[in-house]
């Protein structure tokens, strides 16, 4: 098989790591890789698992971090003790070892941008036409001229906007909803400095207006990761609506998208590296037996599709006032919800089930919640 992947990022580059372990032809093109980008970096426990095995002379260059702290934005909080680590990293580093691993076992990387895609395989860069392919993956995140050649592009209501900046020294890891925005701030430590950020959904906010509330929010709560004018950055998230139908238009005869151009990120937090790596993985598989893309699709909604589906049903009650403060101070009081936040912050709790195991947690909660009043007035 003869691939090209457009696009050298978490799913770009697993996808041609593991196709080129299978024996096949990969190239790889990208001119901005590797690149950093203004997202915490957070890789989650399961996400790690689908990461090639690390060489002993090249680790991979995270942070791993066993606590995570939860804040409502009207002033409650948890801190929450993780029972496996999760990963930080730079995406500029990230990305960097992920194209290493994908060259090391064999793939091309070939640092043109591609202009032009058709149906037939063809493949032409800013530096000419590259020849035909069996099949052309995008893996070129939100904006994906892959997508915008075979679909249309992500809808402008399900793209959420993440602007930030990066700043020197160290913090906790952090998540601190903000109220009215429908989105969060965090701060997550890498290995020499801070992803500082804020997310929301494009329609409801000009960028400049997020930056200025993640500015006061910074000086006012943690004014040691203030930086200077500079060095502001911005990207969209994109993410699916709840018909299973955007799922099953994410390939074709001869073309397929991975990760942020297949709109594959949790609509309710944004994370996208574990979908990214994810849907490389299932791809692969898909490849590697049928030798074409077209069931892709359907192993993609069994695999991991329905997560996001459920997710993006109940986005907007999860937004919706009250709910947030609400989860925050029940977790501080109950073990049994402290214990379904962290996992669902490790990924080992889906979307899907989620309601039903609240609801085996509800006699704990009542019992904790209780305790929680009576143990200080003792």
């Amino acid at each position: 098989m003869k691939a090209a992947i457009v696009g050298a990022g978490p799913a770009g580059s697993l996808l041609a790591f593991r196709l080129a372990g299978d024996g096949a032809h990969v190239t790889v093109f990208d001119a901005s890789h590797p690149r950093e980008k203004p997202c915490g970096g957070g890789v989650t426990a399961k996400a790690l698992a689908l990461l090639p095995p690390e060489p002993p002379d090249d680790p991979l260059p995270a942070r791993r971090l066993s606590a995570c702290r939860f804040e409502s934005g009207t002033g409650e909080a948890v801190e929450l003790r993780l029972e496996r680590p999760v990963a930080v990293a730079a995406r500029l580093e990230l990305d960097g070892w992920l194209l290493r691993r994908a060259t090391a076992a064999g793939a091309s990387h070939v640092a043109e941008r591609v202009v032009d895609v058709d149906v037939a395989g063809h493949v032409r860069t800013d530096a000419g036409p590259r020849g035909r392919f069996d099949i052309v993956v995008g893996a070129d995140g939100a904006g994906s001229l892959v997508r915008r050649t075979f679909l249309t592009p992500v809808p402008k209501e399900r793209l959420v906007v993440a602007a930030g900046w990066f700043a020197p020294g160290t913090s906790p890891m952090l998540v601190r909803f903000t109220p009215g925005l429908a989105g969060y701030l965090w701060l997550f430590p890498r290995p020499d400095h801070v992803g500082v950020g804020i997310c929301a959904p494009l329609a409801s906010i000009p960028t400049r207006d997020l930056l200025a509330r993640l500015e006061r929010e910074v000086a006012r709560s943690f004014p040691a990761l203030v930086v200077g004018d500079g060095g502001r950055y911005a990207h969209t998230i994109p993410s699916l609506p709840a018909e299973p139908g955007s799922i099953r238009e994410i390939a074709g005869e001869r073309w397929a998208l991975v990760g942020d151009a297949a709109a594959l990120a949790d609509p309710i937090t944004g994370e996208g590296i574990y979908y990214a790596l994810r849907s490389a993985a299932v791809l692969a598989d898909v490849l590697r037996t049928d030798g074409c893309p077209t069931r892709y699709p359907v192993r993609a909604l069994e695999d991991f599709g329905h997560e996001l589906l459920e997710a993006a049903a109940i986005r907007e009650r999860f937004y919706a006032p009250g709910f947030v403060r609400r989860m925050v101070d029940y977790s501080a009081r109950s073990r049994a919800l402290r214990d379904v936040l962290a996992d669902l912050v490790l990924g080992d709790q889906g979307y899907v089930g989620l309601k039903w195991r609240l609801l085996r947690a509800g006699p704990r909660f009542l019992w904790q919640a209780g305790l929680s009043h009576l143990l200080p007035a003792a």
